[in-house]
């Protein structure tokens, strides 16, 4: 049964796309770890809320199948596995970055145009491609790249590929109304298992070096 027209759903998720982007840019100059992952259980929110949308304006029993499982693991699943290895690596703050918090926010939102100049002019699309939605997804896919890269803990690291991710998701939620079942299930198993393998590792490197800078693998190499 559809209950949202298309109109009313083009807004609403250009509405969410919006507060997503704001997700993105908030996550840069963040400092304190525990802050990154609650901001990336609110991005999984946001997109649960997309896909719902989607789900009312199509009717599709697997577009409300997709609503639960985005719950379920980026809201649930993910922030809990980060929220678990952090407290085994008794870290609290990301005090080493590869750039001070203000030229890395300049940085991303100079990323954000690009995205906007790039996938701008695809608005124009039928369906769910509205003004914002996939500018702002290609955005968050750039800006996850960007904090991953200039964060040097590696649970950090961890949050800015959960946030690409996450630009990939809105990406697909808005370009195709969702993915096969099969597919969406194995994204989302990948991408648990991945998220728990990282951990598992970050807490290694922490065993080691105590301390998960990843620079200290440097001194790894033969």
């Amino acid at each position: 049964m559809i209950l949202l027209d298309l109109q009313t759903a083009q807004r609403l998720l250009d509405t969410l796309a919006l507060l997503l982007l704001a997700t993105a840019l908030g996550s840069v100059p963040i400092r304190r770890m525990r802050s990154s992952i609650r901001l990336l259980a609110g991005q999984g929110l946001l997109l649960a809320a997309a896909a719902a949308v989607v789900a009312l304006a199509t009717g599709s029993p697997h577009a409300y199948f997709a609503v639960a499982l985005t719950v379920a693991v980026k809201v649930l699943v993910v922030p809990g596995i980060l929220l678990y290895a952090l407290r085994e690596v008794r870290v609290k703050r990301e005090m080493e970055m590869g750039l001070p918090p203000r030229p890395a926010m300049l940085l991303a939102i100079g990323l954000v145009i690009v995205a906007y100049y790039v996938a701008g002019p695809l608005r124009t699309m039928d369906g769910f491609l509205t003004r914002n939605a996939l500018p702002a997804a290609l955005s968050m896919l750039l800006v996850g790249l960007f904090t991953m890269l200039i964060r040097k803990k590696a649970l950090s690291q961890v949050v800015g590929i959960v946030a690409m991710e996450n630009g990939l998701y809105l990406m697909t939620v808005v370009a195709t109304q969702g993915l096969p079942l099969a597919v969406e299930m194995g994204v989302a198993i990948d991408l648990a298992v991945g998220v728990l393998v990282m951990g598992i590792v970050a807490r290694q490197i922490h065993r080691t070096f105590d301390s998960i800078n990843t620079d200290h693998l440097q001194t790894l190499r033969g």
